[in-house]
Order: structure tokens, then sequence, then C-alpha cells
């Protein structure tokens, strides 16, 4: 009975502290968040902190991987059932994700995070392929890729500044239009 208590314990306590950084990470840079301020905002003693996580890195690699696996298992829920690398309903239900945990969203996408991150996102939704464009050069492919990728992370930092206005379907055909038949297809 005593462990299953202690497995709540620290499952909360970790539910605080990655709050405290999300909330932290709104407006501050990873760099520039100390254990401190993370602790005193969790209202969590430095030592429970350190009982977990070696600094605030180790604490947003945890939670990138833990973002990473739930995205995972949303794909892995998901039929492919275009011939494009993703259809539309997999993007919709990627998209609900990230507005179901908009605050958590918006601090890793933010500048005040790593953009490794949100290459990983795009990788493993498989958004962005080789099957975009014709290009056989390896190099113009990896340009390609980069472009797409970012366009999709400015796409979805905008929805989320802006509120979530639109739908995520309605997001989720737009970058599916913009990467299939480009800008001169809004015309």
């Amino acid at each position: 009975m005593e462990a299953g208590k202690t497995d709540r314990r620290v499952k909360y306590t970790k539910a605080l502290l990655r709050d405290a950084l999300v909330e932290l990470m709104q407006t501050q840079h990873i760099s520039g968040i100390s254990i401190k301020a993370l602790c005193g905002l969790a209202d969590v003693n430095r030592s429970t902190f350190y009982n977990h996580y070696t600094d605030q890195y180790d604490l947003l690699s945890q939670i990138e991987q833990e973002v990473l696996a739930n995205m995972k298992r949303h794909l892995n829920k998901q039929d492919y059932q275009d011939n494009l690398p993703v259809s539309a309903q997999v993007l919709t239900n990627i998209l609900e994700y990230v507005k179901e945990n908009a605050d958590l969203f918006k601090a890793l996408i933010s500048e005040n995070c790593d953009f490794a991150f949100q290459k990983d996102v795009m990788i493993l939704a498989e958004i962005i392929t080789s099957q975009l464009s014709p290009v056989t050069d390896t190099r113009m492919q990896e340009y390609v890729q980069e472009f797409g990728i970012t366009g999709c992370i400015s796409i979805v930092k905008k929805w989320l500044h802006d509120g979530m206005i639109e739908p995520p379907v309605k997001i989720s055909e737009f970058i599916l239009q913009l990467l299939y038949h480009g800008m001169s297809s809004f015309q």
C-alpha cells in the first residue's frame, strides 16, 4: 500500500516541476532558468528536485521524451489511408494533441527551447519526406526538408500564439496544401 502512495507522490512532484518549467519557459530561455526558481515556483525542495533530475536540461529532456512517446501513441492509432506520407486525419490528431497541451507546446516550440525537439516532432510525424519533392540530389532534399519543417513549426507557433482560433482540421489541411501544392495553390 505504501509503494502506491509513494508512486503517486513522485508523479505529483514531477508534474509540479514539469508545470513550473513550462510556465518559466513561456518567458525565459531554458539556459536562464535556475533550479532555485523551478523549485520555488513548484514549491518543491531542491533535494527533491535532485532526487529526480540532474538539472533543468534533464527535466526538459524527460518532458520532450514523454511528448514524443505520446505522439507516437497518437500516430500508432491512426490509419495511413492516403498515399501521402501523412493524411489530414493524422495531422489533425497531432494538432488536437498540441491544442490539448497548448502551454506545453508553446514552451517546447518557442525560442526558449531547442530546435532539435521541433525537428524531431516533424520527423516523427513524417510530415516532411522525400515524397514531397522529386529532388534527387541529397543536399537539395535536405533543403526542402528543412524548409518544410521550419514552415510547419512556424504555422503551429502562430496558431498557438493566436489562441488556436481555427480548428485543428483547418490548420492540418492548410499545412498539407502548402506542402504538397505550394503557395500558388491559394490563388
